[in-house]
């Protein structure tokens, strides 16, 4: 009976205590509008690709994107690629919440130390972009062979009727580097219709000996026909660069781990006209 008592008394403790806060939270402040900001964004006059950014607002905390990076600096240096148009994009942490806030800047030059390879030319115009379709003036525009064996298709040889037959032959690609490594695949049917937007990196350091040149890597995004048709479609996210020039883009793609005249398949493209 007195152990029943008892219990009953701590379930009322805990009932009151549950139901009467312990603590008092601090009211949120007010929240600085965008019109209260004081900031600056300016260019370096004799190379605009280099910008300057200086929050200056008392109590608010600034994080810059840039569209090549974010910076939570209220003082920074930041370095845009390519040339083009940008917008710099503010994120305000008051003392009342979020404020947001942009301002809008123009590049005219090119960060010589951004991508020194021409290579990144020859596949993406820089932020004008670039488009890639199949280069139907070969036997083969895609199709398997032997990895480090071939160069271009040379077991199943896919022409442009036996793309229309795998549904792809209108497909292309858009590489540039407007704001970010953008890769846009543009099909028909594959993986769904109209654009998959993605990204992707160029590595020509990435190599193999007497067969590549370098490395193609995407994400969320492959190139056309980039899947293998032995493995339930799995798609390809690397690719060995056989050959890139202002006018051919020759690609291969494996499963990991293959050997020497294992299946790769091969991808031959062309300047979309």
């Amino acid at each position: 009976m007195k152990k029943s008592i008892l219990y009953n008394l701590i379930g009322l403790l805990v009932f009151f205590v549950a139901c009467n806060p312990i603590e008092n939270r601090d009211k949120l402040g007010d929240i600085t509008p965008a019109s209260e900001f004081e900031y600056s964004i300016t260019q370096d006059p004799q190379r605009d690709y280099i910008v300057y950014l200086e929050n200056k607002t008392p109590k608010v905390l600034f994080s810059w994107d840039y569209a090549w990076g974010l910076t939570t600096r209220q003082k920074d240096t930041v370095h845009i690629l390519v040339p083009g148009k940008y917008t710099i994009k503010i994120t305000a942490t008051t003392a009342g919440g979020i404020v947001f806030d942009e301002r809008e800047i123009v590049v005219t030059m090119q960060d010589p130390d951004a991508f020194p390879e021409p290579e990144w030319e020859m596949l993406t115009n820089f932020a004008e972009g670039k488009s890639w379709s199949w280069d139907l003036s070969l036997e083969g525009a895609a199709g398997n062979g032997g990895y480090k064996g071939c160069t271009a298709p040379c077991w199943w040889v896919l022409d442009a009727a036996a793309l229309e037959e795998q549904g792809v032959l209108n497909d292309y690609m858009i590489f540039d580097l407007n704001g970010g490594k953008h890769l846009t695949l543009v099909s028909e049917s594959k993986p769904k219709a109209g654009e998959t937007k993605g990204t992707f990196n160029l590595d020509m350091d990435n190599k193999i000996e007497g067969w590549s040149v370098g490395t193609l890597t995407t994400q969320n995004v492959t190139v056309p026909f980039g899947w293998d048709p032995n493995k339930d479609d799995l798609p390809f996210y690397r690719y060995d660069v056989l050959k890139i020039t202002e006018s051919e883009l020759h690609l291969s793609a494996s499963q990991p781990n293959t050997g020497d005249w294992g299946e790769a398949w091969f991808y031959m493209f062309a300047p979309k006209k």
